[in-house]
């Protein structure tokens, strides 16, 4: 596994800001990253967070594992990459990575499992067929790691 297996999808520089009494990027903003690095990859998919409001359905997170691997830093800079693991019908796996860009170490992994809600009535809802397609298209395949 390498980062060529996957897209980059955002990049962050660590500041003094992020980090906690540790030492290193408090996890809250792994998980920021993450956050805005999902509405990105539903940009891709044709469902852009800014319509939200009136398709009234997003992918919402309803499982995530993941790995802390090395610390971030203040001053590193890094990129979240995403693979696709699987789409089903109406939930859909992201393989996620915190790669170093200066020497491409991976930092972290995640993987998300997301399912497409109805927001009105809060249920799971299948995914709809051009979205399947664009997150086919424009993410590569998972291949394990």
């Amino acid at each position: 596994m390498s980062a060529s297996n996957f897209r980059e999808i955002n990049r962050r520089t660590v500041t003094p800001d992020l980090c906690d009494e540790l030492g290193h990027m408090n996890i809250q903003h792994y998980y920021a990253t993450l956050s805005d690095g999902m509405f990105n990859v539903m940009g891709l998919m044709g469902m852009p967070k800014e319509d939200i409001p009136t398709r009234r359905t997003s992918l919402v997170l309803y499982k995530e594992e993941a790995e802390f691997i090395d610390e971030l830093n203040d001053a590193d800079l890094f990129y979240l990459a995403t693979a696709l693991e699987h789409v089903g019908n109406k939930s859909i796996i992201f393989q996620h990575r915190f790669f170093n860009v200066q020497d491409g170490r991976k930092l972290f992994s995640s993987r998300f499992v997301a399912v497409n809600m109805n927001l009105d009535v809060r249920t799971s809802i299948p995914i709809p067929a051009n979205m399947k397609a664009a997150a086919l298209k424009e993410l590569p395949p998972y291949i394990e790691d």
